[in-house]
């Protein structure tokens, strides 16, 4: 049975900096030594793993239902189907991750740290559920949350180690 994993939500609106934020936090946990699983929500496109004219794009387009490729610094599996955010989750840990930082599904009920870049961005610290931090591209401040400066990745970093110590 697979150890429940560490799941840390950063989210945001479009062009509010989550992926450069993550991919700083991917870089600092995995010299820590945690093993970071991702999880992204793409929520506007239909996002294309294969190459046209590679195997693999002509197995799924033949009808596989799964199609896995490995070579001998990384392995895929490409599978038919849309997967809850729950399974995803599931099969990261399964496969050795004992973080898994998620990028978007706002929805979401994990802790979650939300990046805003202008002012109409604040309403969702109360729209969102499990509102652990925010990071701000503004001068702002809210009564009982910690507020970062975008720029102040290392106190984000601190936030969220300090959860996944608790969680352990």
């Amino acid at each position: 049975m697979t150890a429940t994993p560490f799941v840390f939500q950063i989210s945001g609106y479009s062009n509010t900096g989550k992926t450069t934020l993550m991919t700083e936090l991917i870089h600092r946990f995995e010299h820590a030594g945690i093993r970071v699983g991702v999880l992204k929500h793409d929520g506007a496109h239909d996002f294309e793993l294969d190459q046209p004219g590679k195997d693999t794009h002509r197995f799924s387009a033949a009808g596989a239902s799964f199609v896995a490729i490995q070579s001998a610094a990384k392995s895929a599996l490409i599978q038919r189907g849309s997967l809850s955010p729950d399974e995803l989750i599931k099969r990261l840990a399964d496969a050795g991750a004992e973080m898994i930082l998620v990028e978007g599904y706002k929805r979401e009920c994990y802790p979650k740290l939300v990046l805003m870049r202008e002012q109409s961005h604040t309403a969702l610290l109360t729209e969102l559920s499990n509102v652990v931090g925010a990071a701000s591209w503004f001068a702002f401040r809210q009564e009982g949350l910690p507020v970062f400066g975008i720029d102040d990745v290392d106190s984000m970093y601190e936030l969220i180690h300090n959860r996944f110590l608790a969680h352990r």
